[in-house]
């Protein structure tokens, strides 16, 4: 199926040619399991559609278990600069009750391999797990911040039907987690690591170049199955199955309208430590912020910007901004 996928991709990423890109993040999936004459085919296609050498920034996301010096290696004569790893837990039992298929010590040498290398590292965690405790949340944040530039902190989200939505729900979960995130917005920033976006801490000039274009509502160009690319107001969702894809089913298409661009750019504006500018803010949600408590923004002249704990209940934020 891989050299499929690799068709596909070459024939969706001539509609672009000849765009030049200041960042590239390959994931979703595991791109780490591809081989290396894949990969070499994969940048072949990236090389011959894009302006490759304008890069600021170009991330691979990997598991511990597939990452191989030899990958790396390729990665950093291609001019890739950071390594997201799906590390999760280090605390065997937890990897286990996730269904993941590497435990610590992988995760472990995995870091270690990257640390070696001349890529920086960012490193995904995951909290209210169930079984999780303070101490073993403490454990995995302490010894990854040892390894990364850059921690990316997710609660844990059951999906239906999924083995683990038999047996909890993400109502329990969230009151678990509550804490446990809490814990992060305290210990990472006294360990030099700033919050700022919802999920992510990192030293001030290491946070994710192209994470922060979504945060800020510019252009994205996303290639295969699943991918959603924005330009210029307008969303594009491709097709959701491998083989929907490949037939050349057409993507949805979301035209934006000038005021639903305006409530999105100020709901991810808001996910990040800048905030939002009020220039840009409609006055109808201005007025929704002044209607909640005032512990959860910081309200300058010029911006607005969630607290931490404003961070903490994001979510209750966002419902009352989509409901103007």
């Amino acid at each position: 199926m891989v050299a499929s996928w690799l068709d596909g991709l070459s024939r969706e990423a001539r509609k672009y040619s000849g765009t030049s890109v200041r960042t590239l993040y390959i994931g979703g999936g595991t791109p780490s399991v591809l081989t290396l004459t894949h990969w070499q085919e994969l940048m072949r296609i990236l090389h011959a559609n894009f302006g490759l050498s304008s890069f600021t920034e170009a991330t691979c996301e990997a598991n511990p278990n597939s990452l191989t010096p030899e990958l790396l290696d390729f990665l950093t004569r291609n001019h890739f600069t950071r390594i997201s790893l799906g590390v999760q837990s280090l605390n065997d039992e937890e990897l286990r009750t996730l269904g993941r298929i590497h435990d610590s010590r992988q995760a472990l040498r995995a870091m270690q391999l990257v640390r070696e290398s001349s890529l920086n590292l960012s490193c995904d965690l995951i909290f209210a797990i169930p079984g999780q405790t303070l101490r073993t949340w403490d454990y995995s944040l302490r010894t990854v911040m040892n390894y990364a530039g850059h921690i990316s902190a997710y609660q844990l989200t059951l999906e239906p039907e999924t083995p683990l939505a038999r047996h909890y729900d993400n109502e329990s979960l969230n009151a678990e987690g509550y804490s446990l995130y809490r814990y992060a917005q305290y210990m990472l920033p006294r360990h030099g690591f700033t919050q700022y976006e919802i999920s992510s801490f990192a030293p001030d000039g290491q946070e994710c170049r192209h994470n922060i274009a979504y945060w800020h509502q510019e252009n994205v160009i996303a290639l295969g199955s699943s991918a959603v690319s924005y330009l210029d107001g307008v969303r594009t969702a491709n097709p959701r199955t491998l083989s929907a894809w490949l037939d050349g089913e057409e993507p949805e298409r979301e035209e934006l309208s000038p005021r639903d661009r305006a409530i999105e750019l100020a709901i991810l504006s808001l996910r990040t430590k800048w905030g939002i500018e009020r220039s840009r803010l409609l006055p109808e949600l201005e007025a929704v912020i002044a209607s909640m408590p005032s512990d959860l923004f910081v309200i300058t002249p010029e911006r607005i910007a969630l607290t931490q704990k404003g961070m903490r209940l994001g979510n209750a934020v966002w419902c009352e901004m989509l409901g103007v």
